[in-house]
């Protein structure tokens, strides 16, 4: 302090005999500068006492050892691996007990007739007020001794919903009678499931809902629990993915769509359903297009043009979108459709290399009439090899005028393709789907905020009838498929094992699909805003993972990233080292450049691929420490003596310590769990248990029989991860000692801190461990949340990440920063948030460890900034930050605003109040702009609600009453007699499904109720009303780095200087030493070159020439891998076919309603 006076004053003196220069206006700033940046660093030296932690380190033996990504990578896909076997294992013991319990059952009429079962949408519950004719349709009531009553209790494993893990339940679909033979029998052999459901649960208690989808439409599922009895049940088990993946494979598929005259009104009304239905069994593995024709063929979607494209859910709701705009006229040639339609599937053979293996494809007709006979263009396209080979699988549709038939209809598909992988008979494939919204998650979850929702993948496996048909003497198998058995897995415990603390800060993990698309990244955002994105389970690795690259662009991906994404979509293992890239972070707020080394391989029998991304240089080390557990006994000493207090955090979404049984062992917080278990630690008896631990009974080999006699666990059983425990006792006892009672170390220490109103100080480590402490003591804040409520995730968190980042640069430094301005204001007050990465040596090497800070007020700190910018020791010589043509700004690396005279401005971008300046010091070289691309974004735009929106009245005649009238009548009718066909079949109005796309995840968007309208307010304009729309769109993001090694603004008194131009403001900036602030100081009197100019770092959306989803149409080329184990073709599969060309959807329907619909369409 007195150095920096003694410096002050020899520049006053400076000034006196040598006047005043543009020179001398800039050292004095640089001054300001060099003074506010020295008392920065003394006042964080002091508050988080770094030296005092990094010789911790080194008192206690802590190793710096290298870190071999491959070896890493092969540990962590261990850890996942073992884990999805065990999954894959639990349904295969499904599947044999399915298949040997269906062979041996004998159907009993008498018994049958006696049966009950517990029904998850019939069944009453247990202390529930229960009345049958609100609950239950007519026939139902009839039947209500079939259905016993359930028990249930709420189970923390199943996200507490209300379950009973002593037997399962049964589904039924609404157009499936659960008393008709065929259902009931399955019905009475499928509950004898039930040993193997609990077998598996109580020898791995981590499994999801394990279910089995019968062939004849119900849903076997464990644990019980009760179906959502409030609305229509439209479920059917057969449409979901993991069903018809598992029994079809990947499929190309060609849709006609007769747009002939004869198909208007009603008919084109089927015919859109037909359409929805049928694209609703469809997968990101399979695809797809539709062509309509009349007396030529043409694309719905132009820009599609005659490829097939995947039929993700983003571009099944476009396909579902145009249907509805395509209008009947002209005369069908079915002719020249089946020959574009078969053309297209063999270009297609030839690029998919069909000849060497066998491919599913098939042409789905949907007409009103077929008035000719086609025979000659199946010989010419389909029927090669004398007979024996017919690569393509056609399926008709035939319209009728009903409804009632389409969904039963559209699924017999499914048993046709589904075939040959019947006949065969012996192998099993798993099948994996990729992720899926849990359909039992709501925002409202404690164990989830809005923005991550709960994603799943399943798998599933398919079980065979193997029952023996006797007939005169003779025996043949059944041959047909009794169903799949699933279950359903967690992204997020996908993620918890994959060792993110050894990965360490700034690297993560990522697994991608054989289709390419993203299952788990730290960059998968699924959600915006309470909304789920169309695409939330096909965003491509392209548009993830971004190369630093100036000539990429955002459809462009770079060259690199597609290399790898190829090797991982072939299942390859190997390394990708020294990569440059763009690293965001933040919110895509703030990035730096940064190199990776990426590490892949295979995760075994699934189509999935894992790699790991780490920083090229300080990615590859690592603490490491013994058994720190022992060794601390040993000495004496409790462990959880390192945990006192209330002060500290674990990392919230690592697993230190669990009991495999969740329910009866809840915990408070994982700080209570993390605290029981080291406790149980002491005892003599403690051993470390694994999760997934290697069985010697398992088998590496798939093919082999699972292991379905598995040890079960008792309720008192846990596993731990044993390295990162160690690690974090280790963490708690270094850090220990430095946050105990707080004591200034003397007057002048304590006069600092106070001066700054520097309130409080942390430290964070690599282990999870985050600890706080109060200055003076806690300060109460209305919501009762404190710095450790907002920061819990350690190497997560932006300012532990941007000081490790910082330390690249200059190692004795603080990373500072505030509150974007748009983020939520934490409690308190505005602060600063100061950070410094603790880097310990060993042997010639160093690793990140640990990151201490401490935060300040914000307005103190400007006050302190105002005292030290205010004074020039000249009189008046100089401007100073204290006048009103004086504008002074400190901005952090990215180009933020930390102080500023304007309150409203701290937070922002300084573009976006000085943009000439920041156009300036990018011209210089002192920042670089950077453009980021965000693909998965969601844009969202105001649209007016259907309706009345006329601008004025119209005139109200007798007639225009009377049609009126006729119409409302006519088409309640309609809609009554549809509805009742609905309801009875269970099949959703396509007006349903269409507003379900834009509601499939519940989003926090308030919705105006629609008042009823008084008689006389039909003649009065009526308010035109607008609702949001969300739609899937491309960003942009011009973000900005500071060059902090740049000599113009570096060391010593080197600073930079514009001077006045012509319409230009002149200011000088200065880096702020020992840390990643710069100094600002602008002569505003000066007039602006463009006083409306600004950059902004606020994200623009792309606008591309092509419509929606042309844009991102090269997608659709990048390469696929086919799913292994697909069984395409079998020589007996015509003797077994199960259904001829045609399916009809026709019954029934009387003349009544015919007249009504034409009159409906006439009015």
């Amino acid at each position: 302090m007195v150095a920096i006076s003694s410096v002050f004053f020899l520049f006053w003196l400076k000034l006196l005999f040598s006047g005043v220069s543009c020179s001398m206006e800039g050292e004095m700033m640089s001054l300001w500068a060099e003074k506010f940046g020295e008392e920065l660093w003394e006042l964080g030296e002091k508050m988080t006492k770094a030296q005092e932690i990094k010789l911790k380190y080194k008192q206690l033996n802590a190793r710096v050892e290298k870190k071999d990504g491959e070896t890493l990578l092969e540990s962590i896909a261990d850890n996942v691996g073992r884990m999805l076997q065990r999954k894959m294992d639990s349904i295969r013991c499904v599947v044999l007990k399915a298949e040997e319990v269906s062979e041996q059952f004998e159907y009993n009429e008498t018994v049958a007739k006696n049966f009950e079962y517990y029904s998850s949408k019939y069944s009453p519950i247990a202390g529930e007020d229960f009345d049958p004719d609100e609950l239950w349709p007519d026939g139902v009531v009839q039947n209500n001794d079939t259905y016993k009553v359930m028990y249930f209790y709420q189970d923390t494993h199943f996200f507490n919903i209300s379950v009973n893990t002593t037997h399962s339940s049964v589904q039924v679909p609404t157009n499936v009678y659960d008393r008709s033979t065929r259902v009931l029998e399955a019905l009475q052999w499928s509950e004898q499931l039930d040993d193997v459901f609990v077998q598996n649960y109580n020898s791995d208690p981590a499994l999801s809902w394990q279910y089995f989808g019968s062939d004849t439409g119900f849903l076997r599922h464990y644990p019980a629990m009760s179906w959502n009895r409030k609305e229509i049940d439209v479920f059917d088990c057969r449409k979901r993915s993991w069903f018809i993946e598992t029994a079809t494979c990947s499929k190309d598929v060609v849709i006609l769509l007769d747009n002939s005259g004869s198909m208007t009104g009603y008919r084109n009304y089927i015919a859109q359903l037909t359409i929805k239905n049928l694209l609703d069994t469809f997968s990101n593995n399979d695809f797809v297009n539709i062509f309509n024709f009349s007396s030529e063929v043409s694309q719905i979607i132009p820009c599609f043009g005659d490829k097939l494209v995947q039929a993700t859910p983003e571009n099944i709701k476009v396909f579902n979108e145009a249907v509805r705009q395509i209008e009947p006229e002209g005369h069908a040639n079915h002719r020249i459709a089946l020959t574009f339609a078969f053309e297209l599937l063999e270009q297609y053979r030839e690029i998919r290399g069909c000849h060497n293996q066998g491919c599913n494809q098939a042409i789905m007709l949907i007409t009103d009439g077929i008035p000719e006979n086609l025979t000659d263009i199946f010989d010419k396209y389909n029927n090669f090899e004398n007979g024996t080979n017919k690569p393509v699988r056609m399926f008709a549709y035939l319209l009728g005028k009903s409804l009632d038939q389409v969904s039963e209809e559209v699924l017999k598909y499914v048993n046709v393709i589904a075939m040959p992988l019947v006949l065969q008979g012996t192998e099993h494939p798993p099948t994996w789907t990729h992720a899926f919204l849990d359909p039992n998650w709501s925002p409202d979850d404690d164990s989830s905020t809005q923005d991550s929702p709960r994603l799943m993948i399943a798998v599933g496996a398919p079980a065979f009838d193997r029952k023996l048909l006797y007939s005169n003497d003779t025996k043949t198998v059944s041959k047909g498929l009794l169903g799949v058995a699933g279950t359903d897995i967690s992204v997020e415990e996908l993620d918890r094992l994959t060792l993110p603390y050894k990965l360490g800060v700034n690297a993560y993990s990522f697994i991608i699909s054989n289709n390419g698309y993203v299952l788990l990244h730290p960059e998968l955002k699924p959600v915006y805003k309470g909304h789920l994105k169309d695409n939330y389970n096909s965003i491509d690795l392209v548009e993830i993972e971004q190369v630093d690259d100036d000539n990429q662009t955002a459809r462009n991906p770079d060259p690199t990233i597609l290399d790898l994404r190829q090797r991982m979509v072939n299942n390859e293992k190997g390394e990708m080292l020294n990569v440059p890239v763009r690293f965001h972070y933040d919110n895509m707020r703030r990035i730096s450049q940064e190199r990776q080394d990426y590490y892949y391989a295979p995760l075994p029998n699934t189509p999935f691929s894992l790699a790991i991304a780490l920083p090229s240089d300080y990615g590859s080390t690592w603490i490491k420490v013994g058994d720190e557990v022992k060794k601390n006994q040993h000495m004496g000493l409790n462990v959880s003596d390192f945990f006192v207090g209330e002060n500290w955090k674990i990392h919230p979404g690592w697993v230190y310590c669990k009991y495999h049984y969740l329910e009866g062992h809840e915990f408070k917080t994982p700080e209570d769990e993390l605290k029981h278990f080291l406790t149980k630690m002491g005892d003599p008896s403690w051993y470390w248990a694994e999760q997934y631990a290697i069985d010697p009974n398992d088998d590496d080999e798939f093919d082999s029989t699972p292991n379905c006699g598995r040890s079960t666990l008792d309720e008192s059983s846990y596993y731990c991860n044993k390295e990162l425990v160690q690690l974090l006792v280790f963490d708690a006892k270094v850090t220990n000692n430095s946050y105990q009672t707080w004591k200034f170390a003397n007057k002048e220490e304590q006069d600092l801190i106070e001066s700054y109103n520097a309130s409080l100080r942390f430290v964070a480590t690599m282990s999870g461990l985050t600890r706080w402490q109060f200055i003076f003591g806690e300060v109460e804040v209305e919501n009762d949340r404190e710095f450790g409520d907002y920061h819990t995730k350690a190497i997560d968190e932006t300012w532990y990440r941007a000081a490790v980042l910082q330390h690249k640069l200059d190692p004795h430094s603080f990373f500072y920063s505030v509150q974007h301005s748009e983020d939520e204001k934490e409690e308190g007050g505005l602060k600063v948030t100061a950070s410094m990465a603790i880097f310990p040596r060993d042997g010639g090497l160093e690793a990140p460890s640990c990151v201490v800070g401490f935060q300040f007020s914000q307005p103190t700190m400007y006050e302190r900034f105002l005292d030290i910018t205010s004074k020039s020791n000249c009189d008046g010589c100089i401007r100073t930050c204290d006048q009103e043509e004086v504008d002074c700004y400190v901005i952090d690396n990215n180009g933020y605003i930390i102080l500023a005279d304007n309150d409203t401005t701290i937070g922002s971008f300084l573009g976006e109040v000085e943009g000439e300046i920041i156009r300036h010091l990018v011209d210089e070289g002192i920042f670089k702009k950077i453009i980021t691309y965000d693909l998965q974004a969601l844009c969202v735009e105001m649209r007016k609600v259907d309706g009345m929106s006329n601008d004025g009245p119209y005139m109200i005649t007798p007639f225009r009453i009377f049609t009126l009238g006729l119409q409302w009548i006519l088409g309640e009718i309609l809609q009554f007699l549809s509805k009742m066909q609905l309801f009875i079949e269970g099949t959703e109005t396509l007006e349903e499904y269409y507003d379900q796309l834009d509601d499939d995840y519940p989003a926090e968007i308030p919705q105006i109720p629609e008042k009823k309208p008084k008689k006389q307010e039909t003649v009065q304009p009526q308010k035109t009303k607008y609702e949001p729309h969300f739609y899937s769109c491309d960003n942009s993001s011009t973000l900005y780095i500071l060059q902090q090694n740049n000599p113009k603004i570096g060391k010593g008194n080197n600073y930079y200087h514009k001077t006045s131009t012509e319409g230009s403001k002149p200011y000088f900036i200065k880096r702020i030493p020992r840390s990643n602030l710069l100094l600002v100081v602008v002569n505003s009197s000066y007039p602006s070159e463009d006083p409306y100019y600004k950059e902004t770092t606020e994200p623009v959306t792309i606008n591309y020439i092509e419509p929606f989803p042309c844009h991102k149409l090269n997608l659709n080329d990048l390469p696929r891998r086919r799913l292994e184990e697909c069984f395409t073709e079998h020589p007996e599969e015509e003797e077994f076919a199960k259904c001829s060309l045609g399916i009809k959807l026709n019954s029934i329907q009387t003349v009544f309603v015919l007249i009504i619909s034409v009159l409906a369409l006439w009015l």
